[in-house]
């Protein structure tokens, strides 16, 4: 499977995971510890226990802006050796057919650990460093 493959499929999951509010699948996900760079703000968590309040912080964003769709496309990837994988995509959240921010581009690092690919880092292209993004209600936008 190419490097472009294995990351899509991977976003697909892990996206996937969160509309489904599944902690325990996401944090299978990761490797920790979990690195998280934003405009101007560098986060890391060594343990599951430290990004939950991020995760729950996310899912509760998502759940208010009553996100139907949590897409993220991957433009390119590389392989860097076996074990690892840099992968930049753009990411799209939508209510029905409304977009509910610009898109986002990121770029993430997946490691090949325990049989599986795991995020080992996540780098955001958010001019704001609060983390889960603090976004206006869109109100009738949305019904």
């Amino acid at each position: 499977m190419s490097a472009t493959a294995i990351a899509q499929t991977y976003l697909d999951a892990v996206s996937g995971i969160v509309m489904a509010n599944d902690w325990q699948a996401y944090v299978d996900h990761m490797s920790w510890p979990f690195l998280m760079v934003t405009h101007d703000r560098t986060m890391t968590f060594d343990a599951p226990e430290d990004i939950c309040a991020i995760f729950t912080g996310f899912r509760d964003l998502l759940k208010s802006q009553r996100v139907t769709d949590y897409i993220r496309l991957v433009e390119s990837a590389e392989q860097i050796d076996q074990d690892l994988i840099t992968a930049r995509y753009v990411t799209h959240l939508m209510s029905g057919s409304v977009r509910i921010i610009e898109p986002v581009r990121s770029v993430i690092t997946l490691r090949h650990e325990d049989a599986r690919w795991r995020a080992a880092s996540i780098i955001n292209a958010l001019s704001n460093s609060r983390w889960p993004l603090l976004l206006p209600r869109r109100g009738e936008d949305l019904l």
